[in-house]
C-alpha cells in the first residue's frame, strides 16, 4: 500500500459512534505520537527524502503541503481535514504551501 489520503468524516445519526479510518494491527508495535508546526515556504527535508522506520498516521489541522514523489513529480496535495497514511519506509518529502500544524502517530513493528 501506498500514501493513502482520507478525508475526516463523522458517523450520521443512524450509524454507530465510531467511524473508522484507519485499522492496523500487529503482534508488536511500538507508537509515537505528538503534533508537528510547518513554516510556510520550507522543504521537509530540506534536500532529499526521508524513509521512516515507522508506519505513519497524520491528521493536517491546518495548512497545506504538497507531497513529492521520488522523481520530483507532485504526488498530492495534504489539506486540513485530510488524514494520510504512509506506509514504513516510503520515501517522503514535500514542500509546505501554507503554515501547517498536524497531529501524527508513528506505528513501528
Amino acid at each position: 500500500m501506498t500514501m493513502n489520503i482520507k478525508k475526516i468524516t463523522y458517523p450520521s445519526p443512524e450509524e454507530h459512534y465510531n467511524k473508522l479510518l484507519f485499522h492496523i494491527k500487529n503482534k508488536q508495535v511500538e507508537f509515537e505520537f505528538g503534533t508537528v508546526f510547518l513554516k510556510k515556504g520550507t522543504r521537509i527535508p530540506a534536500q532529499g527524502f526521508t524513509k521512516n522506520p515507522s508506519h505513519e498516521i497524520s491528521v493536517i489541522q491546518e495548512g497545506k503541503i504538497e507531497m513529492l514523489n521520488e522523481d520530483g513529480t507532485i504526488k498530492g496535495y495534504l489539506h486540513a481535514g485530510d488524514v494520510v497514511y504512509i506506509k514504513a519506509l516510503e520515501a517522503q518529502a514535500g514542500n509546505v504551501i501554507e503554515n501547517t500544524r498536524l497531529i501524527y502517530t508513528l506505528i513501528k513493528q
